[in-house]
């Protein structure tokens, strides 16, 4: 006889995972929980909570798609027919949380006919390459994007195919991290030399600026009149040395995702005590590098990479003129300690390639001072004339 049939799928969970408060800042937020792709549009918007708070339940109509539950590392999801048009809906009861898909129409089989229609379901980790695969070869929407790469996707999906790469070159990951730092910063070596060119610039008026400063020293307004008139007449701008440091911020948050969710990144070694750069460099000064028997609490539990990495930041600093301002000074003094303690609990992989590029650009910076003698002329007038004053003051 005739019927009408429909293929229903669901997918039931009890509990939320440990990790499904995961939030942060817009850079840097996790999703975790119900999540899926409506007319080719990922949907981020659900949580377990807003499920729970609007009456247990969320309703979407799409065509194709899919639907399930993330977590950090792993993945639960619906996959429907990719022609056929759905209902999905995530529901919440107490402690189950279901993800269901149903078709919008029931579907008439004549008596001696046949029908037959494909769904899927993905239960496994979230490997990049096994998303992408199944996303292109069966036409999965948007699966690899059960990856919550953020604001800088364009970026950290790039940088994860790099790292993936070079880890397969060298076989550990710390290596691949520094074979990434060197392909970043020589791709921005254009910009570090237009940065070591207003670098250049602002050194070359120091000494009109000191004078400004000393004529105008009780009149701060006319005092800033006075530099942005200089600045405007040398042709200098005083932020263009900030560039390379802006750009350097989504590379930051992109790097700093893919070490925090790319499971192929998890576990992995680099040399002697670091064992897992997708966690905080372990050893520490505060118990001896682990020779007194406790475990400080996070927030003093500076590393061994944190300390270099403001040891580095402090010798590049060096380099830079110093700012006119006592306040800016005194700021930009105490920025590369303050930076210390606040990548103390980030991931060692990240903290690892910030050390890499403050390398690499100290390195850079004394390359292109040995180019231009006349501004290391100026480097070693500048540090005698602040012995001089030091002398002077203690005189």
């Amino acid at each position: 006889a005739p019927v009408q049939i429909a293929n229903f799928a669901l997918l039931s969970r009890t509990g939320k995972p440990a990790d499904s408060t995961a939030g942060g800042s817009i850079f840097t937020h996790i999703h975790i929980g119900p999540m899926g792709v409506f007319d080719n549009k990922p949907n981020y918007d659900w949580g377990y909570v807003d499920v729970a708070e609007n009456k247990g339940e969320a309703s979407f109509n799409s065509t194709g798609g899919w639907l399930g539950f993330t977590d950090k590392y792993w993945l639960g999801a619906l996959i429907p027919d990719q022609k056929t048009a759905v209902s999905a809906k995530f529901r919440a009861s107490g402690d189950v949380y279901q993800a269901q898909v149903i078709p919008t129409r029931y579907t008439n089989v004549a008596a001696g006919a046949a029908l037959e229609t494909n769904s899927r379901l993905f239960a496994g980790a979230k490997e990049m390459a096994v998303l992408d695969s199944y996303s292109k070869k069966l036409g999965i929407p948007y699966l690899d994007y059960a990856i919550d790469w953020g604001w800088f996707w364009f970026i950290a999906i790039p940088f994860f195919w790099i790292l993936h790469w070079l880890f397969g070159v060298f076989g550990n990951f710390g290596v691949a991290i520094i074979g990434l730092t060197l392909v970043v910063r020589g791709f921005m070596y254009p910009v570090a030399q237009k940065q070591f060119a207003s670098m250049a610039q602002m050194r070359a008026v120091q000494p009109k600026l000191k004078a400004l400063q000393e004529r105008w020293k009780d009149d701060k307004p006319r005092l800033q009149q006075e530099m942005m008139k200089l600045y405007k007449e040398e042709k200098v701008n005083p932020l263009a040395g900030c560039l390379p440091v802006v750009l350097q911020i989504p590379i930051f948050f992109a790097l700093y995702k893919i070490l925090l969710l790319s499971i192929e990144m998890r576990h992995q070694p680099f040399v002697l005590w670091l064992k897992d750069l997708s966690a905080p460099d372990p050893l520490t000064p505060i118990n001896l590098f682990g020779l007194l028997p406790f475990d400080p609490p996070s927030f003093i539990a500076i590393g061994v990479l944190p300390i270099l990495l403001g040891v580095t930041m402090w010798l590049m600093q060096r380099l830079n003129p110093q700012p006119m301002d006592e306040v800016q000074k005194q700021v930009f003094a105490v920025m590369p300690w303050f930076l210390m303690f606040i990548m103390a609990p980030f991931a060692a992989g990240l903290q690892l390639y910030w050390v890499m590029s403050n390398v690499v650009s100290i390195a850079q910076q004394k390359w292109l001072y040995s180019r231009h003698p006349v501004l290391r002329e100026q480097m070693a007038r500048d540090a005698e004339e602040k012995a001089k004053a030091k002398a002077n003051a203690k005189a």
